[in-house]
């Protein structure tokens, strides 16, 4: 599979909030695939095809990322920062980073004022370092509510480990654009479209201007899971591991007709699978799509991944892979007579 997409997404900064240029990147890249595409006031796109088609289903991958954000210029020269989504202090402490401002990066470092080992640092105890000496200095190269982000690249730790930041959740805006493109070749007749999702780590606030948009027979969301593969990781609600497939999802968000689609799919084209349990909400897009419109039919299938929300989250491309190959199948084995209605 070509990843130049994916590797693409992944040098493009995208702090929620600060979407544009990617969302710029993503119209460029579709343009001689999608058939019609939306662009939202809100920072929204949305590429599709056969829009005139009974049938419309919607795939879902947010393309922001977690930050931290300039609050005050302080009077030597250094900044003090807040949060800009579920960031975690601990894992900024003595990174080198770059404030995305109006004019490009600018590189800084993150500094600490307490104990580093606590688990209990919070956002007060880092301190942005730009390498000034007055607040008048630092005043010429940022401004208050510039984002401020992780400075790395990406990095394949042998052919299919990928490492990098912002894994979460570039992976799933391009499982979503790569289904786009395959079951356009297939030569789908139902209308498909890819919702490049914005302000999934803050507000929410792209997942139900799509859904009101589009007004979708049901959507698929794609977004990352914690997997707990590793000693001392995170513990999720069930046993994920990298390279164990896609992680299907119990919960009362959930489609119950999709999910059975999702393990048959699985069953029959003998792609491994994994579940996960959120029996309330699920922290994606999901919850926002769900309620919207009119009650869309929703299915979260999401990507095993290792140190969520740090500069150097971790994943295995045959996990995105089979996802991509799970949403194909589900889209080529649905039509007009395949019914989500719980009651019948």
């Amino acid at each position: 599979m070509n990843y130049d997409l994916l590797y693409k997404l992944l040098k493009t900064p995208s702090p929620s909030g600060h979407e544009l240029e990617i969302q710029k990147l993503i119209i460029e890249e579709m343009k001689d695939i999608s058939q019609c595409c939306y662009k939202q006031q809100n920072l929204n796109v949305i590429n599709g095809i056969n829009p005139e088609s009974n049938v419309k289903i919607l795939l879902s991958g947010h393309i922001d990322e977690i930050s931290l954000i300039i609050e005050k210029i302080n009077d030597d020269g250094t900044c003090k920062v807040i949060k800009n989504g579920g960031i975690r202090p601990y894992a900024y402490t003595s990174q080198h980073v770059n404030v995305y401002t109006k004019n490009g990066l600018v590189p800084g470092v993150i500094g600490y004022l307490s104990d580093p080992k606590k688990d209990c640092m919070d956002v007060e105890s880092l301190i942005l370092d730009l390498g000034t000496y007055s607040k008048e200095e630092t005043e010429k190269i940022v401004s208050v509510g510039d984002p401020v982000i992780h400075y790395n690249d990406y990095r394949l730790l042998n052919e299919n480990i990928l490492a990098a930041r912002a894994l979460d959740d570039r992976l799933g805006a391009f499982i979503a654009l790569e289904t786009l493109k395959i079951v356009k070749e297939k030569k789908t007749k139902n209308g498909v479209f890819v919702s490049t999702t914005v302000g999934e780590e803050t507000t929410g606030r792209g997942a139900k201007s799509a859904v009101n948009l589009i007004k979708p027979t049901c959507a698929l969301i794609v977004d990352v899971t914690y997997a707990n593969d590793v000693k001392h990781l995170e513990k999720c609600s069930g046993e994920v591991s990298l390279n164990k497939g896609p992680v299907l999802t119990y919960g009362s968000l959930m489609n119950r007709k999709m999910h059975e689609m999702m393990v048959e799919l699985c069953k029959k084209n003998n792609i491994k699978m994994q579940f996960d349990l959120s029996p309330s909400m699920t922290y994606t897009d999901t919850d926002d799509m769900f309620s919207s419109y009119d009650g869309i039919p929703c299915y979260l299938v999401s990507i095993p991944l290792r140190y969520m929300h740090s500069s150097v989250e971790v994943c295995d491309l045959r996990d995105v892979e089979k996802i991509i190959e799970l949403f194909t199948e589900f889209i080529l084995n649905f039509d007009e007579n395949t019914s989500l209605d719980p009651f019948n």
